[in-house]
């Protein structure tokens, strides 16, 4: 019986580490809803178009909790820019949840919008991108189809000495008018 207690807290334990390392962010980053950086990508996979700027979103296809109305979302504010506009950014969605099928992250990606990918990694790759990205995912402890995972928004542009990770939008709703104000003044760079 006291065996039983002991790995019943254990369990419990375990449990609560995970929703803090969900939860906790959110309540340290609350004033903190976009991250300016500098830093350049290498990823082949990221910006391979001719668009100068790309959205990256990292999750699960199937994911209804956040993935589905964060995608929803963006897709939304998308169709609202011009055409010239939308012609110079891309979305890209990465699955983290290594689909059985390659064809179902951008299945995905473009029930949210046409212009949207979706992009399957192998594992090994996944686990290089989601480093780079300082992406944190592990399989739900509480739900066994689902995942918890980073939720943030990531903005990737090309210049001169290559691709860029310029901003990180940690919050949702994400601030549209930040965003779409990040965007002209890069898109002017």
């Amino acid at each position: 019986m006291k065996q039983k207690i002991i790995g019943l807290l254990l369990i419990l334990g375990v449990m609560l580490l995970s929703l803090m390392i969900v939860i906790l962010p959110t309540f340290f980053t609350k004033g903190l809803s976009r991250i300016e950086l500098n830093q350049t990508l290498e990823l082949p996979l990221v910006l391979d178009g001719k668009k100068p700027i790309e959205f990256i979103f990292f999750g699960y296809a199937g994911c209804l909790d956040v993935c589905t109305p964060r995608l929803h979302h963006l897709a939304s504010w998308y169709t609202t820019l011009s055409p010239e506009t939308q012609q110079k950014i891309g979305v890209r969605f990465f699955d983290l949840s290594i689909p059985a099928s390659a064809e179902v992250p951008d299945t995905f990606a473009k029930t949210f919008n046409p212009d949207f990918k979706g992009v399957f990694l192998s594992k090994n790759v996944l686990r290089d991108y989601t480093r780079e990205f300082s992406v944190y995912f592990a399989d739900s402890l509480l739900k066994k189809d689902e995942m918890d995972h980073t939720a943030h928004l990531y903005l990737v542009k090309r210049d001169a000495q290559g691709k860029k990770l310029r901003f990180i939008y940690t919050a949702y709703p994400y601030d549209l008018k930040q965003i779409q104000s990040d965007i002209e003044e890069l898109l002017d760079e």
